[in-house]
């Protein structure tokens, strides 16, 4: 599981009550801490008073050990009535701008002799204004205690935005080959990418990758271990016994290229220069390396590949994306749609009960073209996105659904996907240009997480129902 680093601020102003705060700020921490893949940097009792930031000189220490920690998001919480020039004008004010900032105040009380130790529900509107003032983007959680499920949801979900927002931004996208002529709909800008995200697209000749496949031979070490697992994790014709080698080199051959070059993410050219020259299909092989991290986008799509990325990055890398079409509706159930491409799907995202088979491309007519991996996904909720751009106008479309078991069944790798409302997802992808390609994740935690990613990186968010 990775982890990401964010910076806690447990603001306190003075005379309210400084145990009340103490108190607070040891909950808040309690629950930060387990939340999975949160790497919390605090100040301490060693650097201020019981751990608190209550004035300006605090506020500085807190900044420096943010900044030599470099924080990739900032927590800032009313322990009582907050500090606002502190905790704003000088801590988050002084962070790298648009560091994604999440602010609370927790509950208060009314003690025994009548005296609020905390007014920490007044104090956050200080806060939230001074933020509001320096056009600080921040997410706010409902006032509660840190003990209840609303606390860690929202911090879980802050913590995956950073995450996801830490490695979008400043990613290296591979393009390897030229896109499908014909396929206008995989257009990306790359101004745009650079500008807004500061990513670049680091484009390599098709000619490359055959020239390192082939520069990989056939006892080579790794290649013989991919070959070993691609014959031990499906069902091989005898006929395409012959192709895996090629499939396992190409495997090897993309990988040490993303690794030379340090691609975060990959679009792909997958038909038909590669079929006509070896015979074989990449479907397979780039399932293989999303399941191993190294995320592959068919028909170069660009934007495609950052999808995936930013899916992936939300779930802190413990599931690997599908790259897919939004196929076909169900012929007889409603709210069902077809979640496929031609058999591309990581291998980790077989069904139960399901054998996986190497097969040749079910749409190219060219033959031979072996290389598919065909087989249903596994059943249980996910999330699907899909960043588009227009005019230099970046907007993600976010829905979440269950895959399901039912027929009719299919070639390829593909799911049913049983959504509330599918025309609602019909009609809000046509009104924002959302494309025949997307991408499926089988958690569901990470839908609001990119919600947020989009809220702190500029991108217009749109929610299937």
């Amino acid at each position: 599981m990775r982890s990401v680093k964010v910076g806690f601020i447990p603001s306190h102003r003075e005379p309210f009550g400084e145990q009340w705060a103490v108190e607070m700020r040891r909950r808040c921490v309690g629950v930060m801490e387990g939340v999975p893949g949160l790497d919390l940097v605090v100040p301490d009792d060693s650097l201020t008073r019981n751990g608190l930031v209550r004035d300006l000189a605090d506020a500085r220490r807190a900044l420096d050990l943010f900044k030599k920690n470099e924080i990739a998001g900032v927590i800032v919480g009313g322990m009582t009535f907050g500090h606002e020039t502190s905790a704003v004008g000088v801590t988050i004010a002084g962070l790298p701008k648009g560091t994604p900032v999440l602010h609370f105040a927790t509950k208060g009380g009314i003690a025994e002799d009548a005296t609020r130790p905390s007014d920490s529900w007044c104090g956050q509107f200080m806060i939230t204004s001074a933020l509001k003032r320096r056009e600080i983007v921040f997410d706010h959680i409902p006032t509660c205690l840190p003990e209840e499920p609303v606390f860690g949801q929202w911090v879980s979900r802050f913590s995956r935005a950073c995450a996801a927002r830490e490695r979008f931004n400043g990613a290296r996208i591979g393009q390897l080959g030229a896109r499908p002529e014909e396929f206008e709909s995989v257009w990306w800008d790359e101004a745009s990418l650079q500008r807004d995200f500061s990513q670049t697209v680091v484009p390599i000749d098709l000619a490359d990758v055959f020239m390192r496949l082939d520069a990989v031979a056939d006892d080579d070490p790794d290649a013989k271990k991919a070959a070993e697992e691609i014959r031990e994790g499906a069902e091989i014709p005898s006929e395409a016994a012959e192709y895996v080698s090629r499939l396992a080199r190409i495997e090897i051959a993309i990988k040490r290229l993303a690794e030379e070059k340090d691609l975060d993410a990959m679009a792909v050219n997958c038909w038909n220069q590669v079929q006509e020259r070896y015979g074989i299909c990449v479907c397979s092989v780039l399932g293989r390396l999303t399941d191993q991290g190294y995320l592959c986008a068919c028909e170069v799509d660009v934007y495609g590949a950052c999808s995936m990325l930013a899916a992936h990055a939300a779930g802190l890398g413990e599931t690997p994306p599908h790259f897919i079409d939004w196929t076909e509706l169900h012929p007889e159930e409603e709210n069902v749609w077809l979640a496929w491409h031609c058999g591309n799907a990581p291998p980790s995202l077989c069904a139960a009960g399901c054998t996986a088979c190497i097969n040749q491309h079910m749409i190219l007519p060219m033959r031979p073209s072996w290389g598919t991996r065909e087989f249903t996904l596994k059943e249980g909720p996910v999330t699907c996105c899909r960043l588009a751009e227009y005019d230099g106008w970046f907007t993600m479309f976010i829905g979440q659904g269950e895959v399901v078991d039912m027929p009719p069944a299919t070639r390829g790798s593909y799911g049913w996907v049983r959504v509330a409302d599918v025309m609602d997802w019909e009609q809000k992808m046509v009104e924002h240009g959302i494309i025949h390609h997307g991408v499926l994740i089988h958690d569901p935690e990470i839908a609001d997480a990119l919600e947020s990613f989009c809220k702190f990186n500029g991108i217009e968010v749109v929610r299937g129902a």
